[in-house]
């Protein structure tokens, strides 16, 4: 194989991936989220912890997750496999990082998104995951 095939070849799968996680994050214009009968799933973040440490979420099915800081430390909910799978509603909720939602203490967000994969996904507080800030996402 000539030397620019051979990086061709190896450069493809990355594009094609590039290109998913781009439509993933789009908004589907075709839920009218403002008759979408939404599933509500809460996530409690503390200091260290968040609760449930097994969240489940339904695939195609429109979802508002609520995350509430009941801490007294600045808390992310980042879960970039998870992230790439989903289709949000509002892609400016996710910030810069693309990865992950901050909430400050005693504040909460909400998050709409349909889940387009099954799949086991981890979820990490980045500022505490060293301390066991981390559970456990599943898309059903």
């Amino acid at each position: 194989m000539p030397p620019i095939a051979a990086k061709i070849s190896l450069l493809t799968p990355i594009i094609t991936f590039v290109a998913c996680c781009a439509i993933a994050q789009t908004p589907d214009a075709s839920i009218d989220w403002t008759k979408a009968d939404i599933a509500t799933v809460t996530v409690t973040m503390a200091d260290y912890t968040f609760s449930p440490r097994r969240v489940t979420f339904r695939r195609s099915v429109p979802t508002r997750l609520r995350l509430v800081n009941i801490g007294t430390e600045l808390h992310d909910f980042t879960a970039a496999d998870f992230f790439k799978t989903v289709d949000l509603r509002d892609p400016s909720v996710m910030g810069s990082s693309g990865i992950g939602i901050t909430v400050e203490p005693h504040q909460e967000k909400d998050v709409d998104f349909i889940a387009r994969l099954p799949g086991h996904f981890g979820l990490i507080c980045a500022d505490h995951d060293w301390a066991g800030m981390t559970a456990d996402i599943f898309v059903e």
